[in-house]
Formats: C-alpha cells, structure tokens, sequence
C-alpha cells in the first residue's frame, strides 16, 4: 500500500515547482530491484511515472560531473557527510531524479521525488544531494519511506559569515523553496539578531511552503503587539547575489530597512511600552 499522499493547501496564484535529487554512485545500478511504492514511499504510480530520470557517467563529462564536488559544494559536502564524503569522492556516476509539475494540487510530486531516490540507494547509490536545498545526505539518513512531509527537512537556512554589506549585515536566507514553486526568503541582520530572525525566517518558510502567499508590494508578519516585519520585493538582486537559483523576498522592517540591530530595538520598544 502506498503510504499517506503528501498535501498543501492550494494556494490561489499555480505554482511551478522545481525539485533535483541528484544520487551519486560508484558502479551500475544493481538490477532486481523492483519499484515498490509501498517500500521506497511513493504516495501514487501516476506520481512516479511524471518523474524525469537520468544516468549520467563521469565518463561522459568528467568537468560537468566533478563540479558537483568542488568549490563551495565541496565545502558542504565536508560539512553535510563528514567520514562520508569518500563514497562521494569515489563516485562515477550521478542519478538525476527530476520533478517539474503544473500548478499541482498536492506536494506528490515532492513525495515521489524522494521515493524514486530511495530506490536509487537501494540499488546502490550512496550519497544524495538535494540540489535546490544544497543538502547532502548520507544514503543512511534519508527520511523513513513513511515519514510524513517535514517542511524544515526540506529547507535549508543559511546564515552567510561573510559581513561585506554596508553595517556589517550578513545575508540570512533560505534555500529551497523553489521545490514548492515559492520564492526563497532573505534577510540582511547581525550575528547577533541571527537567531531571531532565522527562527521567523523558518517559520515563515514554513506557512508558504504550505500553501500560503506572500502578497505583493509588501506582506506583514506580526512578531507581536510591538513589532511587525515585511516580506517585499527582491529590488536589489539579492537571490542572484547568493546563488539562489529561486526568486527571493526580503524581509525588512517597518520603515523598510533591514534586520540589522533589530533586536536591541525590539527590547527598546519593550521597555518603552
């Protein structure tokens, strides 16, 4: 039996999502293997068959399949795989699993995804990389077949070190949004004010993620009775700055500005309240 199909509640303008699991290996795929739905958690046969599937061999293009580990991915794999960064080394084939629907009406698609993907490691691939989220996972730690859909598993919130912005600001922002067709979120703050607004960051994520819209020009986001943060336009580039590959909000404050130093000034307005 199929496990439990994946849902969001349908949000009024159609998305167009983009998901890329990326399964490495070192050999051919071993055969025997059958397609269970029920083993590997694919919620429908119609959802597998909309998948698009590729094997790629290193041999075909060995700069095209070593950029997959090199540069700033190989610094996340380091720190993503840890002892496990060998079988990616090792690998000389990658398995692309694709998933590109029209406005759908559920989140299968994101479901059959990683279903396909655990069937890829059980004939052998060992290391997957989530490429919108840029997140590797060790074939081991993949989410039970049965797992329901944990929208924080599927995301990544980054916080950049580098603080080059005028004021000091590090960009805080998520990636991997565009696997649910919504736009990344992005905030400018200090190390300081990181945990707060990555938690506001994630929790927001989260809600568009679901199903829900942040309407344009601006969409307020109500921290409490003193406070209250916009998500608006990406007029500065900033998805294209970081690499996002996704459309981006930012999140600035009520006068427009950005995060940095937010913190002290809620506890101020606190204080004066």
């Amino acid at each position: 039996m199929a496990p439990p199909l994946w849902t969001f509640t349908t949000p009024p303008a159609a998305r167009t999502p983009q998901v890329m699991l990326a399964a490495f290996g070192t050999g051919a795929l071993a055969d025997g293997v059958p397609l269970s739905l029920a083993r590997f958690g694919l919620p429908s046969a119609q959802h597998a068959a909309a998948l698009d599937l590729r094997t790629i061999p290193r041999a075909a293009d060995p700069a095209w399949f070593d950029n997959w580990r090199q540069g700033s991915l190989r610094a996340i794999a380091g720190a993503d795989l840890g002892p496990a960064l060998a079988a990616l080394d090792a690998a000389d084939h990658v398995h692309l699993v694709i998933a590109e629907p029209a406005a759908p009406a559920d989140l299968g698609y994101l479901q059959a995804a990683w279903g396909a993907t655990r069937h890829l490691v059980a004939r052998g691939a060992g290391i997957v990389l989530d490429v919108h989220a840029m997140t590797f996972r060790a074939a081991a730690t993949l989410a039970a077949a049965d797992a329901a859909l944990d929208v924080r598993r599927e995301l990544r919130v980054v916080f950049e070190t580098d603080a080059t912005r005028r004021g000091g600001a590090h960009a805080l922002h998520t990636r991997g949004m565009r696997k649910f067709g919504a736009p990344d979120l992005v905030a400018l703050c200090s190390a300081a004010d990181a945990p707060l607004v990555g938690d506001v960051v994630g929790q927001l994520a989260e809600l568009v993620a679901l199903g829900g819209e942040l309407a344009l020009p601006r969409h307020g986001v109500d921290l409490d009775e003193t406070a209250t943060w916009y998500a608006v336009a990406d007029e500065h580039g900033l998805a294209d700055l970081l690499g996002l590959n996704n459309e981006a909000r930012v999140l600035v404050d009520d006068r427009g500005h950005d995060l940095v130093g937010v913190l002290g000034r809620m506890r101020a307005g606190r204080g004066s309240a």
